[in-house]
């Protein structure tokens, strides 16, 4: 496979110029529609005043387009800086300036926040780029960036060690931090899972999670790389998701467990055939068991596989279809390239079965967090990075996440893990959703407590779900307390954010553990 990103888009151009790339809401391309339009909108950002080395802000939902910059960027050289579309203006604000972004593509749709954003964002410098309207006043149309651009293939090719992807971490301890991805980890990284999952030209990929995540967007431009076919929609309605599977024939697709458990748990989930599928994917946070069995019932002849990774690392490990019910609650084995390690506080290995945090090497994407050398520092150890996250290894070596070493709870001196309980809470038949937290406690330190949302129509009380939970944790696991809620506050990915569960418990403490 070639080693730029770029270079495979060229060749599939080249000799598979009519096959299908990417099916969305604006139509079909095919390779050569997607190489003509790639080469032009590179072509046109490079004469508004992008060069190599810069960085393009993307304020926008999924469609094809976000597709043709990603391939533009790694055409011209250029970082490409995902934004997360439920961002407010500050936010917003914050990754622009903190990236130094050069330009900034949006949709028509966030006009009115980028409009009163514009004296905040100095390095723009006036390089405003609406992806589905007219251009105007210090505005540029995308459509007219492509119409105008020369059809010509940039003389300099991509320096592949300079940075294709910068992507932003949730800011789960402070502001989020800047990932520098190089163009030649991100390719390489794209060989592996192809390798990994069996990914060919063959296949045609359903893409619903959003394209400003990294996982998303690695998936869909492995697709590409391996000159398949993208099937690309932003409405992520079980409806409509079922419904463009089977008439697009999709081979695989990749969505977040939240994702999958609102298709699982939908009432036209048996309305479809899926028949096509011969592969799905799930990652992000650990995928539930209840809903881990719903897919295999519903998907026997496509293979489940579950990947544990992040920004800053990529693809870490895999647990494979074979795998699934004989190891229920593991993320799998270390993928090629990946070496995993799991150390004390003092940075020695644990014995086998122990829980450690992990640490990554191997061939990561991260070289460092932009502009952040303390969190950089912190982060690394020797050639190994780290994410905060506790795990243990059984005897065969398959990896299992306990949780993020930030989420542990210490009670009494004990220290308690909230993956544990909330797996147990999950298997109640009337829990929905469940963040298990620690709140603050004048003998313990810590109390265990967990928020929970009821499924419709089912109900249950604080004993009832407490009484559960005695029945398969240690004393000292079991909460003390349940809070009911309607709802609990989800990052744009589809995880619980644990840390907005806890805040209040703790907001008028003076010690914050």
């Amino acid at each position: 496979m070639p080693s730029r990103i770029g270079d495979a888009l060229h060749w599939f151009a080249t000799y598979t110029p009519q096959k299908t790339a990417i099916i969305s809401s604006l139509g079909s391309q095919t390779y050569e529609q997607l190489w003509s339009r790639v080469r032009r909108l590179a072509n046109s950002l490079s004469g508004i005043g992008i060069k190599p080395g810069d960085r393009v802000a993307l304020l926008m939902q999924n469609s094809s387009r976000y597709l043709e910059l990603y391939q533009a960027a790694a055409l011209m050289g250029v970082a490409v800086v995902p934004l997360n579309f439920r961002f407010v203006a500050s936010e917003i604000e914050y990754v622009v300036n903190h990236s130094g972004a050069s330009a900034l593509v949006y949709d028509a749709a966030f006009g009115d926040t980028v409009n009163s954003l514009r004296s905040k964002l100095p390095s723009i410098g006036g390089r405003n780029i609406v992806s589905d309207g007219p251009g105007g006043e210090g505005v540029y149309s995308y459509e007219g960036l492509i119409e105008s651009g020369a059809e010509v293939t940039p003389d300099v090719q991509a320096d592949l060690d300079a940075c294709y992807f910068q992507g932003y971490t949730s800011g789960t301890t402070g502001f989020p931090k800047g990932c520098v991805n190089p163009h030649r980890a991100f390719a390489d990284c794209l060989r592996r899972m192809a390798t990994i999952y069996g990914i060919t030209a063959n296949d045609r990929e359903f893409v619903a999670a959003p394209l400003f995540h990294e996982a998303p967007a690695l998936f869909s431009l492995l697709q590409l790389f391996c000159g398949g076919t993208l099937i690309v929609t932003g409405d992520t309605a079980p409806a409509n998701v079922f419904g463009m599977i089977d008439r697009h024939k999709a081979t695989w697709a990749f969505m977040v467990p939240t994702m999958w458990a609102a298709m699982m748990t939908s009432e036209e989930v048996n309305a479809f055939d899926l028949g096509s599928l011969r592969l799905v994917i799930s990652g992000g946070s650990p995928l539930q068991t209840h809903i881990k069995e719903a897919l295999l019932n519903r998907f026997p002849h496509a293979g489940l596989n579950e990947f544990y990774g992040g920004t800053e690392v990529g693809l870490v490990t895999n647990l494979a279809p074979q795998d699934q019910r004989r190891k229920v609650r593991s993320v799998g084995r270390p993928v090629i390239g990946m070496f995993v390690e799991l150390r004390d506080e003092n940075g020695k290995e644990v014995p086998q079965g122990e829980v450690g945090e992990i640490h990554i090497g191997g061939a990561t994407l991260i070289r460092e967090y932009f502009n952040n050398p303390e969190a950089t520092a912190s982060a690394r150890s020797g050639s190994f990075f780290t994410l905060g996250d506790m795990g243990r290894f059984d005897d065969e070596g398959y990896l299992y996440i306990v949780d993020r070493k930030k989420d542990m709870i210490i009670s009494g001196g004990e220290n308690i893990f909230p993956n544990d309980i909330e797996d147990v809470l999950y298997r109640h038949p009337a829990v929905n959703m469940v963040a298990v937290v620690g709140a603050p406690d004048p003998k313990w330190g810590e109390i265990v407590v967990a928020a929970v949302v009821l499924k419709q129509g089912q109900s249950a009380t604080e004993v009832d779900l407490i009484a559960h939970c005695k029945e398969a944790l240690s004393n000292f696991k079991v909460p003390k307390r349940i809070d009911f809620r309607d709802q609990l506050p989800m990052s744009s990915f589809g995880k619980i954010l644990r840390r907005d569960v806890r805040q209040p418990y703790w907001e008028k403490q003076d010690v914050q553990v």
